[in-house]
C-alpha cells in the first residue's frame, strides 16, 4: 500500500484520516511515487495535469521565465507540502513551470477522484476533501502577502516587507530564508546585483546582519 500512515501522518492533507480509511484511499485516488533529481523539470507551461504533488522529501519551485529566459520564483514547495492542486481541479494550462531544486521523493494522487468520491459521501474522501479546501485557502492567503511584497514601490521596501514577513513566520528576528541571494532575487523579482547592494547598504546602516540565507533584523 503506497499511502501509508507512517509517512502521511505529518502531512496536513492527510490529518484525522484513520488507517482503515488510508487503505480505502489508496484503491481510489492512484497514488504513485517519483523520484526526482535536483534540476528535473516536472511540467512546462501550456501542460494540463491532472495529479496533486506532494513533496516527501527535497524542494520543488514554481517558477516563471519570460522570452529572454529571465526567472521568477513564483513559490518554493518544501516537505509535507502540495502542489498543481488548483490546475489538477481547474484543467486549465500551467503558466509556469515546476522543478525540483535538489534531490526530491514526491507523492501523487489523482485530484479529480477526490472530487467525485466527495459527492458520494466517503467518511475519508470527506476529510481528505475538508483538508484540500483549508489548504488551498491558505496558499491563497499567502500569494497574497506576495502580492503585497511584490507591490511595494521600490527595492529597500520590497526587501524589508520580505524579511518582515520572514521574521513573522519564525517568530523571532534571526531567520535562515530558504533562498540563496540569486533566488531571493527571483522571488523579488529583482536583480541580483541590485539587491546584494542594498543589503549592504541596510547592514552597514545598522538595520540588519546577515550571512549568505542567515539574516538577523534590528532595531534603531
Amino acid at each position: 500500500m503506497i499511502l501509508n500512515a507512517d509517512i502521511l501522518s505529518h502531512i496536513p492533507l492527510f490529518q484525522g484520516i484513520t488507517v482503515d480509511e488510508l487503505a480505502r484511499l489508496d484503491t481510489v485516488l492512484y497514488p504513485h511515487i517519483k523520484n526526482a533529481s535536483s534540476g528535473e523539470f516536472l511540467s512546462y507551461p501550456e501542460d494540463v495535469i491532472e495529479d496533486t504533488g506532494i513533496v516527501l522529501e527535497g524542494r520543488i519551485h514554481m517558477i516563471s521565465e519570460d522570452f529572454w529566459g529571465n526567472q521568477n520564483i513564483i513559490a518554493e514547495f518544501t516537505k509535507n507540502t502540495l502542489f498543481g492542486e488548483a490546475h489538477s481541479i481547474s484543467r486549465t494550462p500551467l503558466f509556469f513551470s515546476l522543478v525540483a531544486v535538489e534531490p526530491s521523493n514526491l507523492l501523487f494522487i489523482r485530484t479529480q477522484k477526490i472530487l467525485d468520491a466527495a459527492r458520494r459521501g466517503d467518511n475519508g474522501i470527506l476529510k481528505l476533501y475538508h483538508n484540500l479546501m483549508t489548504i488551498i485557502i491558505q496558499k491563497k492567503l499567502n500569494y497574497m502577502k506576495k502580492a503585497d511584497i511584490l507591490s511595494r514601490r521600490n527595492l529597500r521596501e520590497k526587501v524589508s516587507a520580505f524579511l518582515s514577513e520572514e521574521y513573522q513566520k519564525n517568530g523571532t528576528p534571526s531567520f535562515t530564508i530558504p533562498y540563496d541571494r540569486q533566488q531571493m532575487a527571483d522571488y523579488l523579482s529583482v536583480d541580483r546585483c541590485a539587491l546584494s547592494k542594498e543589503l549592504s547598504k541596510m547592514k552597514k546602516e545598522g538595520i540588519l546582519d546577515y550571512r549568505h540565507s542567515w539574516f538577523q533584523l534590528k532595531t534603531l
